[in-house]
């Protein structure tokens, strides 16, 4: 009567979490990718970059195959082989991931000059 109220059960698991809400994954839930994820991000500026080369140099890059990995396994053919690699006999064109977007070239570290080093690395690639 006297003695202190019992805390709701929905009170006390939050004081159990620090006052986080009870949602731990992504909104999309764990089903769906991360559409802002940095692989997704990644990809997106760079064949955005792709479109606009493919434009400008038209059929001099039919044929040639892009992909993209997460970092280098071993040296291809390109002067920044931390970037990309080249393999010439095949016409193929790999942009390695995470190498670009941890670079520390940058003069100013935000969003856009990201984006920029991105296209520049696909430029410089093809």
């Amino acid at each position: 009567m006297f003695g202190r109220q019992k805390a709701s059960s929905s009170r006390a698991v939050a004081s159990r979490r620090h006052g986080r809400r009870p949602i731990r994954s992504s909104m999309t839930g764990a089903h769906l990718p991360d559409p802002d994820s940095r692989v997704t991000r990644f990809e997106i500026t760079a064949r955005a970059a792709l479109d606009l080369l493919r434009q400008e140099v038209g059929d001099e890059l039919h044929g040639v195959h892009i992909g993209f990995a997460t970092a280098p396994i071993g040296k291809g053919e390109s002067e920044h082989p931390m970037y990309y690699a080249i393999d010439r006999n095949s016409r193929t064109i790999l942009l390695y991931r995470m190498p670009i977007q941890r670079a520390n070239v940058l003069h100013v570290d935000d969003a856009e000059h990201r984006q920029y080093f991105i296209g520049h690395c696909v430029h410089r690639a093809v």
